[in-house]
């Protein structure tokens, strides 16, 4: 089993061996092959939209730098990427890390990362990403952002199995501002590759593309306004991912889809993820009796939880 799948796995083996045999734990069993399908998936989606979702908080920072700069009293401290505060912190921290840094370059924004710091969604990251703005400093008003991996940017995941590389080979990533306020993100043959795997790379792309908006009209891109809030997401993507097939000599085909999805920070808390391994020939079909798995989120707004099923070969977990 690949580390970094052992890493996102860690709590589901853990339940495993501390629930005693009882009801809930015999209405699970059932399910549990499609929550490592899950896992395999997710992360893999995860992986391949790195450079996505990096241009997006950039967008964010931007925004809030644009925000900021209208509101500035005359002779203040110019406002930039590098130095805008949200409540005497930087925005840059909030969104990645203390040591990610950023600048602006001829072609629009350069990030470049520290590996011994882990960003908000688990990952460690190290190189450098640059994001091309055509021009337009803000995703705004029919922008459209490419950002681009560059040679050095790497992913690492960390467990207690120890550390596991992630090259960035290749891929395009593209995100344009729409005229109805939603947000577009289109990746293409995103190729990533686990150090040491010889399986070759993923090869993982999205046909029609991420939309992403803010759940509430109002809400805008800058980080004052968003912080918190709601973001509508709905889209899919497939192809070849990080990991081997059960022969160890290809990658091991997945497609996966968000419908109705409802964001807060990187946590879905409404909506269905839909998760598959897409070829028969690439899984053991006797410890995956079926190739998908949905997981149906429900969000509590009065108390600010979500809950979620899991609909697997015709069960149910938890059951009603």
């Amino acid at each position: 089993m690949n580390r970094i799948f052992a890493t996102l796995t860690l709590a589901a083996l853990a339940l495993s061996s501390c629930i005693k045999e009882n009801d809930s734990y015999k209405d699970l069993l059932p399910v549990q092959p499609g929550q490592y399908i899950y896992s395999y998936v997710t992360t893999q989606d995860r992986v391949a939209m790195q450079a996505a979702n990096a241009g997006m908080r950039v967008a964010i920072l931007a925004a809030e730098v644009a925000e900021q700069r209208r509101n500035a009293e005359e002779g203040a401290e110019e406002i930039t990427v590098e130095n805008v505060e949200y409540k005497d912190k930087s925005i840059l921290g909030l969104l990645f890390n203390s040591m990610t840094k950023i600048e602006e370059v001829e072609t629009g924004y350069k990030l470049t990362f520290n590996k011994n710091y882990q960003m908000p969604d688990g990952f460690y990251l190290e190189g450098s990403l640059l994001i091309e703005t055509g021009g337009k400093p803000e995703l705004a008003d029919g922008a459209n952002w490419n950002v681009v991996m560059q040679p050095d940017f790497k992913l690492y995941s960390s467990s207690y199995s120890g550390e596991t590389q992630i090259n960035m080979n290749g891929g395009s990533t593209r995100i344009e501002a729409n005229s109805d306020g939603s947000y577009t993100i289109q990746i293409s043959n995103i190729a990533a590759s686990i150090e040491g795997s010889s399986s070759g790379s993923s090869d993982w792309s999205s046909m029609t593309g991420f939309t992403i908006r803010p759940a509430d009209e109002e809400v805008t891109l800058a980080y004052s306004s968003c912080v918190g809030q709601p973001f509508e997401v709905n889209g899919s993507a497939s192809g070849y991912s990080i990991y081997s097939n059960m022969y160890g000599s290809s990658p091991l085909q997945m497609s996966y889809s968000v419908t109705d999805g409802l964001y807060i920070g990187t946590q879905i808390v409404s909506g269905t993820q839909e998760c598959e391994f897409s070829s028969p020939f690439d899984y053991d079909t006797s410890a995956y009796p079926a190739p998908d798995v949905r997981y149906v989120y429900s969000f509590d707004e009065a108390s600010r939880r979500y809950s979620f099923k899991i609909y697997y070969n015709g069960y149910v977990y938890p059951k009603d």
